[in-house]
């Protein structure tokens, strides 16, 4: 286990064995039995670090890290730091990858557990939630997208599939990633943030490894929420969700499609303003309070003076939001 620590952050890495291989869990506090674990997973294109480790710094993490550890869970071979798959590796599906959530939640010994995904972890820990409904306190999802992949998506990205299978990173691909990590008008966006994420992706260790996930997540699965015809048609029953989108991102419509589906007792969406898909990055305040006032909503943070906190972040919060370069 590697860490790394500073005055608001600890970070611990470690390799958790599953059939999948192993897989790199980065832990953001000290774990202890009186805190309660927040499990993420990220999205294509991005490994847990690129995801959250930024979030979670700073003020940030000082109120996070004082009630919660946090338990990133990188999708097999997508760390920067990863191995290249094998040529004949067969990757898990994404039901397959819920199963991978079960894994890690087993190996830490967690009874429960609050999921914070972004985009295909939003809709992995989503499949979690329906298969293991006790064991998942609450939802934090962003960008959350419940059906299959359009006709043109899928076969915009399976064209160019092949020259990453081969270790070839493509403009097409990278275009992709930045359209589905940022959203759909890049010229509104500040150039700066457009152009580091381009190189972000462009510059990717491990596009075969890449490929898998992209293939994997091009193949999803519609996943089913609500069931009329069933004696509890919102089949997540009274989990809390909370729904996050940036205003300008490529899913607004999708996360609307995605809360027509939950208890509206039960669950909750932000459309944060002035946003890309990257709310996490671009608007972490707001994104913050949101999580925040939700958590306490569910029984968490009950000690906490939300409105203190955001005084304090603001002040925190100062620099322009940048990806961490590839090493």
């Amino acid at each position: 286990m590697n860490s790394q620590n500073s005055a608001a952050f600890e970070l611990n890495e470690e390799r958790v064995h599953t059939t999948f291989g192993h897989v790199k869990v980065s832990i953001y506090g000290e774990a202890s039995s009186q805190k309660h674990p927040i499990v993420t997973f990220h999205d294509i294109g991005m490994d847990s670090e690129a995801t959250f480790q930024n979030f979670f710094r700073f003020e940030s993490a000082a109120t996070f890290l004082k009630k919660f550890t946090i338990y990133n869970i990188n999708a097999p071979g997508q760390e920067s730091d990863a191995q290249p798959l094998p040529e004949n590796h067969t990757y898990p599906s994404l039901d397959e990858l819920v199963h991978l959530v079960g894994y890690i939640v087993n190996h830490y010994g967690f009874k429960s557990f609050i999921g914070l995904g972004v985009g295909a972890g939003a809709n992995i820990l989503l499949r979690y939630a329906l298969k293991q409904p006790e064991r998942v306190d609450a939802l934090i999802l962003v960008n959350a997208n419940i059906g299959r992949s359009g006709w043109i998506e899928w076969g915009y990205e399976k064209i160019h599939l092949h020259s990453l299978h081969k270790s070839e990173m493509n403009k097409a691909t990278v275009e992709y990633l930045t359209w589905h990590n940022l959203g759909k008008h890049l010229d509104d966006y500040k150039p700066s943030l457009v152009q580091e994420y381009r190189n972000y992706f462009q510059n990717h260790p491990n596009p075969r490894n890449l490929a898998a996930f992209i293939e994997a997540y091009l193949d999803r699965s519609e996943v089913v929420l609500h069931d009329p015809n069933a004696q509890s048609p919102y089949l997540l029953g009274n989990i809390p969700v909370l729904q996050l989108v940036g205003a300008e991102s490529s899913f607004v419509d999708d996360v609307v499609h995605v809360n027509t589906k939950l208890n509206p007792e039960y669950s909750n969406w932000v459309k944060v303003a002035d946003s890309c898909a990257l709310v996490l990055v671009e608007k972490p305040e707001p994104v913050t309070e949101a999580i925040m006032l939700f958590l306490q909503g569910a029984g968490y943070l009950s000690t906490v003076d939300v409105h203190k906190v955001m005084r304090k972040l603001s002040l925190e919060r100062s620099g322009s939001p940048e990806p961490p370069p590839y090493k």
